[in-house]
């Protein structure tokens, strides 16, 4: 087994501070306790209510246990635990005679997000088994995590009668399915038996995708990851997820390096100035240049933020290099801090019509003259009208591995000073870690006008001032037209309900 720099502390070991409290209970309290909110997950599983529209709802029930777990980790919080533990065994209780947990009937299964959805189950109840304090059910689960996967492997591999993995999905070539890669590995680390480790080595082999070999992709270290056959940044990058835990398990060099690889091209291509990827959407699209551009479709997922952060979270934990440790600061302090959603406030629906009521977690960052709640990422229904969103379901988690990782960092904090970044003809500023904004409903201004800095000794001149609300960093540039008031990126924007509500990062520095 592969020997870990860092590994996570022990429930109710980390100190919790200012903004890290307040948003960790902010989560705990509005979603991870809420007890209607688990039954909602778990029923779904009982209706197999993704068949009609071959959706993911399977996937909210582990996407939250997983956060909550790790939240559960940060703050040691016995009543949120007594609340997972109901809610591990509600699920358990879902499971059909044989031990198939899904929300997708055996005749319609191995489609749609059925794997993906699968995935979670082994992802939420491995994450409950690292916190659970009873042995009895971490066994109990663990053999029902085994049932729950060897009647996928029955129906999914390489041989006659069985459906190739990468054909489980007529979405994104089947990386989705892929990344069932991970939890897969995960338990054969449990319960190593040697199907597992099998299955693994098949879902690699198979490249990741129907298009092409990622992993061989990133080796390769030519092509940027818009380009790969399938561009997906979420679901791509769990998979990566699944090869690195690979390498964890066998030591196989190969494939740390494929990872290695594949996070710096995204680093250096894809992941913008507050931390996320993706300004088509939810793809890759060279988002480090385009990231200037105003989008008119939403951009910056918060599912892609949390899922670089635990990548990025995993390498630190891995290698102890804390180029690591600073990326998952910059996706948390910026792109995860500003989709807190800590005012409850209606979103309006992407594809148009009346708003919708406020998730935890607003699902796309702005960077370029644009407003918050713009749509719900992941939206799918329940029987009974209500619904929820797949970034509302991931937020926790990032939440959480922040401070988690924070608290082994061995570095000094990033120095706070103003530097300044060019791109496209537009410039943007950041004060340590934090991204700077200009926000319509603090400026009484126009925030798209031309900015050109003063600057003495070659340094930027400005002022800084008290912060206000949930403010970070709160200062005034000095400009040739007199000043711009910049605050942090994550405390812009946060009353999307008002009339001037837009934000931009990125501002105009030269004349068209």
């Amino acid at each position: 087994m592969v020997r870990f720099a860092h590994t996570l502390p022990e429930p109710g070991t980390v100190t919790l501070r200012g903004q890290e409290k307040e948003y960790i209970d902010f989560i705990t309290r509005t979603q991870l306790k809420d007890e209607a909110l688990w039954r909602h997950f778990v029923e779904v599983f009982r209706t197999k209510a993704d068949v009609a529209d071959r959706g993911w709802r399977g996937e909210y029930w582990g996407k939250t246990m997983r956060g909550a777990c790790l939240v559960y980790r940060c703050t040691g919080d016995d009543a949120l635990y007594e609340i997972l533990h109901a809610a591990v065994l509600d699920l358990l209780s879902a499971a059909e005679p044989d031990g198939r947990i899904s929300t997708y009937t055996r005749e319609s299964e191995c489609a749609g997000w059925d794997l993906w959805c699968r995935k979670y189950v082994l992802t939420g109840m491995l994450h409950f088994c690292d916190i659970c304090k009873d042995e009895t059910l971490i066994e109990r689960i663990l053999n029902a995590m085994e049932k729950h996967l060897d009647r996928l492997i029955e129906r999914v591999g390489p041989d006659e009668g069985q459906v190739p993995i990468t054909e489980t999905s007529d979405f994104w070539l089947g990386v989705n399915s892929c990344s069932i890669l991970e939890p897969v590995l995960d338990l054969y680390k449990r319960r190593p038996k040697e199907r597992y480790l099998r299955f693994a080595r098949y879902i690699v082999g198979t490249g990741g995708c129907s298009g092409g070999d990622l992993v061989e992709l990133a080796l390769r270290d030519e092509t940027l990851p818009c380009d790969y056959p399938e561009n997906k940044a979420y679901e791509t990058m769990s998979f990566f997820e699944g090869v690195l835990a690979l390498y964890e398990t066998t030591g196989e060099r190969r494939y740390l390096d494929a990872v290695l690889r594949f996070a710096e091209k995204v680093n250096d291509a894809e992941i913008t100035l507050i931390g996320c990827a993706g300004c088509k959407h939810e793809q890759f699209d060279h988002a480090a240049v385009r990231q200037t551009e105003y989008a008119e479709k939403v951009m910056q997922e918060t599912c892609v933020t949390v899922t670089w952060m635990r990548l990025s979270a995993r390498l630190f934990l891995l290698t102890g290099d804390e180029k690591y440790a600073d990326r998952v600061e910059r996706s948390a302090l910026n792109a995860l801090y500003g989709s807190v959603n800590l005012y409850g406030l209606s979103v309006t629906p992407e594809w148009g019509g009346d708003p919708l009521p406020g998730l935890p977690f607003d699902s796309y960052s702005p960077l370029y003259m644009n407003r918050r709640g713009r749509g719900v990422g992941g939206l799918k229904y329940f029987d009974d009208g209500t619904f929820y969103g797949c970034c509302a379901a991931i937020g926790a988690a990032g939440l959480a591995v922040y401070p988690l990782i924070r608290s082994l960092r061995q570095s000094a904090p990033t120095a706070e000073t103003l530097t300044e970044h060019r791109l496209n003809g537009k410039i943007a500023f950041t004060f340590g870690p934090y991204v700077l904004a200009r926000d319509e409903a603090k400026e009484n201004a126009d925030i798209g006008s031309v900015v050109r800095p003063i600057y003495e000794d070659g340094l930027l001149c400005y002022e800084c001032l008290p912060s206000e609300g949930n403010e970070n960093v709160r200062l005034l540039l000095k400009t040739g037209q007199g000043g711009v008031l910049l605050t942090d990126y994550a405390s812009c924007g946060k009353r999307w309900d008002k009339e001037k509500c837009r934000i931009t990062v990125w501002m105009p520095n030269e004349t068209k």
